[in-house]
């Protein structure tokens, strides 16, 4: 009994930090949100829409990876970020998640709520889409990074450790609320998405996949 006040306040760190993580993501998540629709309500939004001319987004690399990636650094699990944990299915997993990807963009056309928000660009001259495409994956890559590292590593972990057996489903559940402010289709398909990458990356405690 007399390591019983070490067990509760071990327990008791745990659940703090689960709760701050989530506080953090959902403020920082919300916050986002507000700036890209343009809120103006109490305050200005717009002003956290730090989007550089080319399309670098950075308060996403700043919030979603940034201060995450920091604050986790004295503690990081480096083979998180190697294929070392890898077995050959991952690779079968990998190019089955691939085409569903791929199917997903095939079909955008022919779903008129999503297709709304991705229009097409076949028309514009190829100077136009080259410098589209170039801008595009500029912006992506100023969010995709963070926004794995901030769900499958940061709260998943936080939570997976106050919860071991469904502490994870609040990935998929953060991940699907996001994503309500595009069509519901896409918000499903998110957290279905979701469901099997969070999965995967508790199993494997690695985040390359996603």
């Amino acid at each position: 009994m007399p390591n019983l006040p070490m067990v509760q306040s071990s327990s008791a760190k745990t659940r703090r930090r689960a709760l701050w993580v989530a506080v953090y993501v959902a403020l920082v998540l919300g916050i986002d949100t507000l700036a890209t629709h343009r809120v103006q309500l109490i305050i200005d939004w717009r002003m956290f829409a730090w989007v550089s001319p080319r399309g670098f987004d950075w308060f996403k690399f700043v919030t979603w990876f940034a201060i995450p990636f920091a604050a986790a650094l004295p503690w990081l699990d480096v083979h998180a970020l190697t294929f070392k944990r890898w077995k050959r299915v991952d690779l079968w997993l990998l190019a089955g998640l691939a085409g569903a990807g791929a199917v997903a963009v095939i079909i955008i056309p022919l779903l008129p709520g999503v297709r709304d928000i991705y229009p097409g660009y076949g028309v514009l001259p190829a100077a136009d889409k080259q410098a589209f495409a170039l801008r595009h994956m500029i912006w992506v890559f100023s969010w995709l990074l963070g926004w794995e590292f901030l769900h499958r590593y940061t709260l998943l972990r936080a939570w997976d450790a106050w919860l071991p057996r469904v502490g994870w489903l609040i990935v998929p559940l953060s991940e699907g609320l996001y994503h309500l402010q595009k069509p519901l289709l896409e918000a499903l398909g998110m957290v279905l998405f979701s469901l099997v990458l969070t999965y995967w990356a508790r199993k494997r405690r690695n985040v390359l996949l996603p």
